[in-house]
């Protein structure tokens, strides 16, 4: 006949199952992530008609304000604009992102810009973002959603950066969670949504300030001291920020990522 195992031990069992090492890693793990995911969860429902609908930031009805497709405005009736003052994202930025995908597809670098006048200069001219990352999404998805989905996954980065750097400074997770959601939804970048290449420029600024206190701090990884490494972090976000090609913002990225390291350089 076989013994019989008393429930206070199947219970201890259970209990022992459920504190694994492994379970609570994954929990540990979960609730580091959670609030990750929730900086980008916020500006996709911000921005879900233009990213999860049919819209489309393009202010394609200021075109009608313009020969020659203002003569067929009354036609198609289209009346004044929604809002005049956003007509570079179209004149301009989507002129700029058509011709790269028109390269690509031709298989050709975007070197020379036939269509300006008697031709220019466009690879070296910079402010088109042509070989920054996050650029991808505009020659992978269709241009009237890529302005979209490119706007979330930015501002979600802003935020992931000012995290991670409120972390750095030893901030407790809720006060990094909500230091990083007031910058990634601040009124710069929301308004700035049309200009892609200022909220791509300025996203990496809280990162190359981590990079810069983890630096003077010399803090360990790997158990030792380090500091290249945070320099290198350092060097590939301000790369980035280049590559973003909006110089003002580059310029004024600078300035605070100086006066900040002299400030910590001058307190260590």
């Amino acid at each position: 006949m076989g013994s019989l195992v008393a429930p206070s031990a199947i219970m201890s069992t259970l209990a022992g199952v459920t504190k694994s090492p492994h379970l609570e890693t994954g929990r540990a793990v979960f609730r580091s992530l959670l609030p990750l995911l929730g900086l980008f969860l916020l500006p996709l429902i911000l921005f879900a008609p233009v990213t999860l609908g049919s819209r489309t930031l393009l202010p394609a009805d200021n075109l009608f304000a313009f020969e020659p497709y203002r003569s067929a405005a009354a036609e198609l009736d289209v009346g004044k604009p929604h809002n005049a003052l956003l007509s570079d994202l179209i004149l301009e930025n989507y002129a700029w992102k058509r011709f790269i995908v028109q390269s690509i597809r031709a298989r050709q670098l975007p070197l020379w810009n036939p269509y300006l006048f008697a031709g220019s200069p466009f690879l070296a001219t910079g402010q088109h973002s042509v070989l920054y990352p996050l650029s991808v999404v505009f020659y992978t998805l269709p241009l009237w959603r890529a302005y979209g989905v490119f706007t979330v996954l930015q501002l979600g980065l802003a935020g992931l950066f000012m995290y991670t750097f409120a972390r750095v400074l030893g901030t407790s997770r809720l006060g990094a969670a909500v230091a990083a959601m007031t910058f990634e939804l601040s009124g710069f970048f929301v308004v700035s949504v049309v200009h892609p290449m200022i909220i791509a420029a300025a996203a990496w600024l809280p990162l190359i300030l981590a990079a810069i206190e983890l630096t003077v701090q010399q803090r360990p990884l790997l158990g030792r001291p380090a500091t290249v490494p945070w320099v290198i972090v350092g060097a590939l976000a301000l790369g980035c920020a280049v590559l973003a090609g909006h110089g003002e913002i580059l310029y004024f990225s600078l300035l605070v990522s100086a006066f900040y390291a002299l400030w910590r350089l001058g307190h260590v």
